[in-house]
């Protein structure tokens, strides 16, 4: 009895970032983790804007194009309290992407350089499930990883789709997308 009490408590517990990663209304998440270059990052904002407005303006819902600085992602500083599901009283749409970028030096830290393994735990839920089968003729892997092949079994995440701006992004101004699971045998995350 005493053990279903502690997995309840598991089960039941909060996540600070489920408010940024499962119950915003956004469809996916950019993650800023490189902050070397602010006229980088101010033209790759630049240009997000200028994708989320069009985006909006040839929404499939028949609206005429909205205002420019209406429903628009801002890549400025994300609080703790910017709950808000991002669309306003008028029925704008909200923003494509929530962007976490972090202002003070503590919480820049916790995002800098991390790995996409890293941001899909930080903001993914995990889950397991059958690993796919390798083609015909394929051994299994002979280390079992658990992204891979542990037992048969592949460790997968689920939640809003991830994209990483880091280093490369400065230059190339175009963020990663972070695989959640592997297609087929050998991939993974």
């Amino acid at each position: 009895m005493h053990q279903a009490s502690e997995n309840a408590d598991f089960v039941s517990d909060t996540d600070p970032l489920d408010e940024v990663s499962i119950k915003r209304s956004e469809l996916g998440l950019i993650v800023r983790t490189d902050f070397s270059d602010e006229g980088a990052w101010a033209t790759f904002c630049s240009r997000l804007e200028e994708g989320e407005s069009e985006y909006t303006a040839e929404s499939p819902s028949g609206d005429p194009a909205l205002d420019d600085d209406q429903g628009l992602t801002e890549c400025t500083t994300v609080t703790e309290d910017s709950s808000s599901d991002g669309s306003d009283d008028e029925g704008t749409p909200p923003p494509v992407f929530y962007v976490i970028n972090p202002s003070t030096p503590h919480e820049r830290a916790l995002l800098e350089n991390i790995s996409n393994l890293t941001a899909l735990r930080l903001l993914n839920d995990v889950n397991v499930r059958a690993a796919p089968s390798p083609p015909q003729g394929t051994k299994p892997i002979r280390t079992p990883n658990r992204l891979v092949d542990f037992n048969k079994w592949q460790e997968i995440y689920f939640g809003k789709t991830i994209w990483v701006y880091d280093s490369k992004s400065n230059v190339d101004q175009c963020v990663r997308l972070v695989s959640q699971s592997g297609d087929m045998y050998g991939t993974a995350t």
